[in-house]
């Protein structure tokens, strides 16, 4: 399996993330939002989902501090490691702001999925 380690554009604030060093970055630094790219291993880019992800918490334990992120489009929740040059004074204040932008967009999802015809048995059935 190859594993990737480039720098990219981010989604969200369209900065420049330069590569990691001894990892696979898949996090703005800046923003914090991901993109789900990575399916089971770090580094991978097997995904075919690709949307947002957002951080919804991190924990720190043994010294180490990992975020939780949440995709916008399928819902996968994974964490990474942060790495030295996360602004990590902004986490809190971040992660804040994306719960109230998540629940918006599932809500939306909720709304646009309630108004399509549903089938059943081969027939739709209209609301």
């Amino acid at each position: 399996m190859k594993i990737i380690n480039e720098s990219f554009v981010c989604l969200n604030c369209t900065q420049i993330v330069p590569t990691a060093q001894g990892t696979c970055r898949n996090h703005c630094p800046y923003c914090r939002v991901s993109q789900h790219v990575d399916g089971d291993l770090p580094g991978d880019r097997s995904t075919s989902c690709h949307g947002a992800m957002y951080p919804t918490m991190y924990e720190i334990a043994n010294g180490m501090t990992k975020v939780s992120f949440q995709c916008i489009t399928c819902g996968k929740i994974h964490r990474n490691k942060t790495l030295p040059d996360d602004d990590m004074f902004v986490i809190d204040e971040k992660i804040q702001h994306y719960k109230i932008l998540l629940e918006q967009k599932m809500l939306q999802a909720q709304m646009e999925d309630a108004g399509k015809p549903k089938k059943w048995k081969g027939r739709t059935i209209r609301r």
